[in-house]
């Protein structure tokens, strides 16, 4: 079962670079700073590692192993999107503050949705 574990292993890479990510943004946070290199390259990295998991995850499907549930793939879909997605709405926003703790927020909802993708997977 190499595919199940490899997807496994990516899996818990996500959950790190999710974690870094929020870290980024609640470091940001409390200092008041705008968004530097680091918020750029973490975003990189979350999207590059839930896209990893995502395409390891539809080779064990084509290759004929099922989540538990469906809903593991609406989960994936989210997680996908989540981190990026509150960055571009923290545009909208004037303060540095702000938008760190936007990306906070995504960053957590996003740790609860992948939480439930290990549920459901």
């Amino acid at each position: 079962m190499f595919a199940r574990d490899v997807h496994v292993l990516l899996a818990i890479l996500t959950v790190l670079t999710v974690v870094i990510a929020t870290l980024e943004g609640a470091v940001r946070a409390i200092r008041g700073r705008p968004e530097g290199i680091a918020a750029g390259r973490t975003r990189i990295a979350v999207l590059f590692s839930v896209v990893t998991t995502a395409a390891a995850g539809l080779a064990l499907l084509v290759g004929g192993h099922r989540p538990h549930e469906w809903l593991h793939i609406i989960y994936a879909v989210l997680a996908l999107g989540l981190v990026p997605v509150a960055d571009n709405a923290a545009t909208m926003l004037q303060s540095d503050r702000g938008k760190a703790l936007t990306r906070v927020g995504g960053g957590l909802v996003s740790l609860v949705v992948i939480a439930r993708l290990f549920v459901t997977g």
